[in-house]
């Protein structure tokens, strides 16, 4: 039976504090594509502005995080929020260390883990303008500083992304990316300044609306961020095609009424009758698209990003991708149909991705009800179970797994330059860390330190103070940030 270990900010912080890391040449894109398979996004959690509850999931667990890599997924993609976390460009630690706490569990479970900056507002992504440009540019460099350092001795598995989803209109797209592109520049200088293992760490850079058609456009090799070091970057764009049947719940009028698409492909998958006007590709604005009710317009899409930058040493992830399961939206035979069209855009999305060598990474939110892309359970127990086995088999299957049977994963350690790699279970007590801060200590309901300890939430907000001892009575269930002199300490109150 694995021994189960309480993991603190403190002993995490600590690592870079036990032995100078020195930097080393980090594996290429290309060898770290070899290593992500397909992923799964921590969806409407860390990016939440200023509270990653605020959505409706809990913090990130370990038996989560452990079940995403038991399931076959290789890659995990943490949508994360900054500029909420942050007052004058300087970001929380309080909320540094959560996210490091997301990130080193995910890493001890052997993933591949993206960290990125994710929409939080808009501060980037809605503002790619002249009269915004500077501001912008200084907040990338800022937040980008302190996030690199921060990381700077973690190994090649832990990757950075510069944004999310940068909006591009239809009128200006071009030179939008323009100024795009200074804000992926500013990201790429700013980490490998850094120094360490970010001196050659892989970074990725976002198309313009993550669009396939415009990162091809307008975004191909020859206009990438210039790096100090060679094959070191990858591309990504988003898949949500075509967004009438992805994403689209209410009808819209678009110089016409069009109608949400609940079928998918061809043939016995399609409606008919008064419900055939939600047949996927039923309105001229979906066929105008190309067919995109069928595999082709994924083979179509995907072979573009092979041909523009996996072909010329560019890895490609796709970061997000998904359509809506209409589950109370339709019932009986209705969803039946709905279902089987829906398991077959999975199954040919996987095997075209895996044929054009671009990475497949599920968009996953948690939400179980109407509408939702959930895979791994987080909203209901037992936390970490398989929501949609059958997505899940066909994710596998693409990539020559068999169907899912939890086997369980073995931790690792070592995925921070400089340090043993060892934590032995009983440096840990009731959650007391006697690594790295021996003033600083819980016991039961309250902490303990020699001077004057501070207790912060997880987005940075002071909550009690004292002396040298304060109660954790009538504190909410939750993860909390304590601080004393230079010593942290996480709280996990359950």
């Amino acid at each position: 039976m694995k021994t189960r270990i309480l993991w603190t900010a403190a002993v995490a912080a600590s690592f870079s504090l036990v032995v100078p890391a020195a930097a080393k040449t980090l594996p290429t894109a290309t060898e770290m594509f070899n290593q992500m398979g397909f992923g799964i996004n921590i969806g409407n959690t860390m990016e939440v502005p200023g509270n990653p509850t605020g959505w409706g999931n809990k913090f990130p667990t370990e038996a989560y995080i452990d079940s995403v890599k038991a399931a076959g997924f290789s890659t995990i993609r943490i949508p994360c929020a900054w500029d909420s976390h942050a007052k004058d460009g300087v970001i929380n630690q309080s909320w540094m260390d959560s996210v490091q706490t997301v990130v080193d569990m995910c890493m001890r479970a052997g993933l591949v883990t993206i960290l990125n900056i994710h929409w939080d507002g808009g501060w980037l992504e809605g503002n790619l303008s002249d009269d915004k440009k500077d501001e912008v540019n200084a907040k990338q460099k800022a937040y980008w500083t302190q996030i690199a350092t921060h990381f700077k001795n973690y190994n090649e598995r832990l990757l950075f992304a510069s944004a999310n989803e940068p909006a591009t209109t239809d009128d200006n797209y071009k030179h939008e990316t323009e100024i795009l592109m200074t804000y992926h520049q500013t990201f790429v200088d700013a980490v490998r300044a850094t120094g360490g293992n970010n001196e050659s760490r892989t970074l990725i850079i976002q198309g313009p609306s993550t669009s396939v058609d415009r990162s091809c456009e307008v975004m191909p090799v020859d206009k990438l961020p210039k790096d100090k070091i060679e094959n070191r970057l990858m591309v990504e764009v988003h898949y949500y095609d075509p967004y009438t049947y992805t994403l689209m719940n209410e009808p819209a009028d678009w110089g016409a009424i069009v109608q949400p698409q609940y079928y998918w492909g061809t043939g016995d998958n399609l409606a008919s009758g008064a419900d055939v006007v939600h047949n996927c590709g039923y309105n001229a604005w979906a066929n105008a698209m190309g067919d995109p009710c069928t595999g082709d317009r994924m083979d179509d899409q995907f072979g573009k990003m092979k041909t523009t930058f996996v072909d010329k040493g560019v890895p490609v992830i796709i970061g997000e991708f998904g359509a809506n399961d209409r589950v109370g939206v339709l019932t009986g035979d209705a969803y039946k149909k709905h279902r089987k069209g829906r398991l077959e855009y999975y199954d040919y999305l996987m095997n075209s991705a895996k044929k054009n060598k671009v990475v497949p990474i599920a968009w996953d939110t948690g939400h179980e009800g109407e509408n939702n892309m959930t895979i791994i359970r987080r909203q209901s127990e037992p936390d970490g179970s398989v929501f949609d086995v059958e997505v899940l088999n066909l994710m596998r299957k693409a990539y020559g797994l068999g169907d899912y049977v939890n086997k369980g994963i073995t931790h690792v350690e070592d995925f921070v330059e400089g340090t043993t790699g060892i934590i032995e279970a009983e440096t840990f007590r009731r959650g007391i860390a006697k690594w790295n801060a021996p003033n600083l200590r819980r016991d039961g309901l309250r902490l303990l330190a020699d001077g004057t300890i501070k207790l912060f939430d997880i987005n940075g907000n002071l909550l009690r103070s004292g002396s040298s001892e304060i109660s954790l009575q009538g504190l909410r269930q939750g993860i909390y940030i304590a601080k004393s002199g230079n010593s942290l300490l996480k709280v996990n109150l359950q």
